[in-house]
């Protein structure tokens, strides 16, 4: 296989792909999933199923960190098994509800459930034996470990062949408590089976082949749960829904963002470098063993802390609004016993990876375990804010008294920092927008109407134009200082806040704080943050200096007219309502931002790395689409699975996978190619055109996608798979065909603006989707999403037939600067 190209081995210094970031993605909704169903069932019964539920889907996930380190999961043709890959572990986030209880009116949750896991954990094994990896010596030692691994899912299937018990009068308690048992000790069998044999494949199995990759692969894995974290911040909020903004509110989203920055600080400060320069410093065969221990196995309570930190921060910020019945000890033992957990994971992880006994977790554990003793005497509110306090201290010591070692960690680790290129940061900062996106979609699907449509979008501009704004100054100010990332912190929260605000953006319902001023002067506090970091930047440089001087003046215009809205008289009543000169006063002041912004900087020099401002852009394209996926799966996340579901969760998926490849397989490579190659004088003005304003109709393109396949999903009900469902109301029906068509003319806008030509097959297929949409509309929605998908895959189907994998070089044409740009791309 792999001399005919189907299978490519990893190279050594490899990185972690796109396609993998979006597989990571889809475990950010399988970890939501978890966390709702654990979150409604907070009780002693309900935890062991949650911390049973995400060692499984850590399962899951493990063993493709492994296989990333040995293949090539972008090349030949692991992305067609990537992506049926995603689909199966999207339908297992689905039944993650039904994992152990079935719900009636569709298919057996417990045995899609259990299926989806043996697909999940089998793929890997199976390609990497077909690949060949194993070393000779070993190969009597891997078929040691698959009689073992067989029977652990085995196992599982076993447990979701126990039968449910029937909710009636005559279910006797023991039959139940019986059966409940023998499911839960089946599912550890299962586990246990399945970590020991990777335990028995040892280390000669799989060599660690690059330890960028490896190190990189895990951080994202721990960033994927601080993600998480924030994101349950807003869920806690709810979705769209437009609670009253009060100060107690808002605290609490601060304080809930702030205990997630901050757990992300504990990791990405010294333990993910330092971590990796001890890999580069054993032997290869000690290293193997050293990232089997320290990452497969160690992170595991790191995950697992994060995502209970993530359950009790969304409880908590949930009897803010409604007081539930959970016991106060349950909510504290999740929340402060999360913190503990993961702060325990790190000890251990530094201790085998660093031979160091952290000072400054020790004493974040004793505070926290102190602390715990008192947190039941307090409100809600003061309780999180103890947490926060607690684990603030940390980063103070290691400032303070713990500073001298501090120093001394830092100055080692500064050659393996430098070598990253999308810095932890950066991430972090981009993983905020999925909840971003998540809420433009919501609010779109909340009001499904023309005025529903221009809010979601007049919001993600704003929204689009602050990220805009930091990637700019992450790529200037390579700096990973303290100061630097305090910085970052307060900003993701305030993107949080403006983010809850949203649905109250332009009108109040009169029950809080005015929600437009709210969101305004968060927005505003960004900006006015943005600016003061690009003077400290540039102070020194004259011509710079004038550049700041000429961003400033659109910036605070567009302010003043955004403030101006927001102090407008305005009567009190449906916050969906969106009145024509609130409206207009928005888009000019969103004019005057976009165009005062690209005039000025046209001018700006360009001194950064080329190669690093398209991956920031490459990953916020993931991360839409990984929302997409999200919000398909909030739209049938109460509904019994059944086969419609299932079908329309692969499909959706396969649309998701071909706007993947548009964007992928030729524009964002070439992309950076032209843009390095051409002169640097020129270089500003064409990433601001291709990058900061053509890809915005990009992601607005996918938002829509999202809101039709919610929609899609919503309706599927728990029909049989040849029932005829209905089809969708006209304008979520438009969302999705429409998405699409501006998805590829955003495509095409990009590619004009880079080397002024076009696709004659990918405007074909804008044609053919344009025509289909009116043509669809009475379809069923499954039949009209079917053939949405079906269109999207056979031009691309057409297109890898035509030039493989990657486009072909194209021969030179033009000269000077248009000629370089021209013979990158096809």
């Amino acid at each position: 296989m792999r001399g005919s190209g189907r299978l490519q081995l990893a190279q050594g210094e490899s990185s972690v792909t796109r396609l993998e970031l979006f597989l990571d993605l889809i475990f950010v909704f399988a970890f939501l999933n978890v966390t709702g169903v654990t979150a409604e069932q907070l009780n002693p019964a309900g935890l062991p199923r949650g911390l049973l539920l995400l060692v499984l889907l850590w399962g899951c996930w493990a063993p493709y960190a492994w296989l990333g380190n040995i293949l090539r999961l972008d090349r030949g043709i692991m992305p067609v098994f990537m992506f049926g890959l995603s689909a199966t572990l999207f339908v297992m986030g689905l039944t993650a509800r039904e994992a152990f209880v079935d719900r009636p009116g569709g298919l057996s949750g417990p045995v899609v459930f259990a299926v989806c896991y043996m697909i999940a954990r089998s793929g890997a094994l199976v390609f990497a034996t077909a690949a060949g990896v194993a070393e000779p010596g070993t190969r009597r030692r891997r078929w040691k470990a698959w009689p073992l691994i067989v029977s652990g899912q085995l196992a599982m299937l076993a447990s979701a062949l126990v039968p449910s018990y029937e909710h009636s009068e005559q279910a006797f308690i023991g039959d139940v408590a019986a059966r409940e048992w023998i499911r839960f000790a089946l599912v550890a069998c299962a586990i246990v089976a399945g970590y020991g044999g990777t335990f028995l494949l040892g280390a000669g199995t799989w060599q660690i082949r690059s330890i960028r990759y490896w190190a990189e692969r895990h951080s994202l894995i721990i960033l994927i749960g601080v993600g998480e974290a924030i994101i349950s911040v807003g869920l806690g909020q709810g979705v769209a829904v437009a609670h009253p903004l009060t100060l107690e509110v808002l605290a609490g989203a601060l304080l809930g963002v702030a205990l997630a920055g901050l757990l992300w600080w504990t990791y990405f400060d010294v333990a993910r470098f330092a971590a990796e320069l001890a890999l580069e410093r054993v032997s290869a065969a000690r290293r193997t063993l050293l990232g089997r221990d320290a990452y497969s196995f160690l992170h595991l309570p790191m995950i697992a802390g994060l995502i209970f930190v993530a359950l009790g921060v969304q409880h908590t910020l949930s009897e803010l609004r409604v007081p539930s019945e959970t016991s106060v000890e349950i909510r504290l033992l999740v929340l402060y016993g999360g913190v503990i957990l993961y702060l325990v994971g790190l000890i251990l992880f530094e201790v085998r990876t660093l031979r160091l006994l952290g000072r400054s977790p020790i004493l974040g554990i004793l505070l926290v375990a102190s602390l715990a003793a008192i947190a039941p005497q307090v409100p809600v509110l003061a309780q999180l804010a103890l947490l926060t306090a607690a684990v603030s201290a940390m980063a103070l010591a290691d400032a303070t008294v713990f500073r001298h070692r501090h120093r001394r960690l830092h100055a080692e680790i500064q050659p393996v920092m430098k070598q990253a290129g999308v810095t932890p940061k950066e991430l972090f900062f981009d993983l905020v927008y999925v909840y971003a996106f998540l809420q433009v979609a919501a609010l779109m699907a909340d009001d499904p109407t023309w005025h529903g449509v221009v809010r979601g979008l007049l919001v993600l501009i704003v929204l689009w134009v602050a990220w805009c704004a930091y990637t700019w100054l992450g790529i200037a100010v390579r700096s990973e200082h303290p100061v630097v990332r305090l910085v970052v912190l307060l900003v993701v929260t305030l993107t949080a806040l403006i983010t809850l605000a949203s649905p109250e953006a332009f009108s109040a319902d009169g029950s809080g704080l005015p929600g437009p001023l709210v969101f305004v002067t968060c927005y505003a506090l960004i900006r006015l943050l943005f600016l003061g970091a690009f003077w400290l930047t540039v102070r020194q440089e004259p011509t710079q200096r004038a550049a700041v001087m000429r961003s400033a003046v659109p910036t605070l215009l567009a302010l003043a007219i955004l403030f101006a809205v927001a102090l407008m008289p305005q009567p009190v009543g449906d916050i969906r309502l969106l009145a024509p000169a609130r409206a207009g006063l928005w888009i000019t002041a969103i004019a005057v931002d976009l165009v005062g912004n690209r005039l000025a900087g046209a001018r700006h020099s360009w001194t950064w790395s080329t190669e690093h401002w398209a991956d920031r852009y490459s990953l916020i394209i993931i991360i839409a689409l990984g929302q997409a996926v999200i919000s398909m799966g909030i739209a049938v996340v109460y509904t019994p699975i059944s086969a419609r579901i299932i079908v329309a969760a692969a499909v959706g998926t396969a649309l998701l996978a071909a706007l993947w490849w548009i964007y992928f397989s030729t524009t964002a490579i070439h992309g950076k190619r032209a843009l390095a190659a051409t002169p640097r004088d020129q270089r500003a003005a064409l990433a601001q055109d291709a990058y900061a304003l053509l890809h915005l109709p990009m992601i607005a393109g996918i938002v829509f996608v999202s809101l039709g396949l919610g929609k899609t999903m919503s309706v599927l009900g728990s029909r049989g798979l040849f029932e005829l469902g209905v089809p969708l109301y006209l304008l979520p029906h438009l969302a999705l065909f429409g998405g699409v068509t501006i998805y590829l003319l955003a495509d095409h806008a990009i590619r004009w603006r880079l080397a002024r030509r076009v696709h004659p097959q990918r405007i074909t297929q804008t044609v053919v989707i344009s025509a289909l949409a009116p043509a669809t509309v009475h379809l069923p929605a499954l039949s009209a999403l079917a053939v949405l998908a079906a269109v999207c895959l056979g031009f691309m189907t057409i297109e890898v037939k035509r030039r493989g994998p990657l486009a072909r070089p194209a021969a030179r044409w033009g000269s000077g600067a248009q000629a370089r740009r021209n013979e990158v791309l096809d």
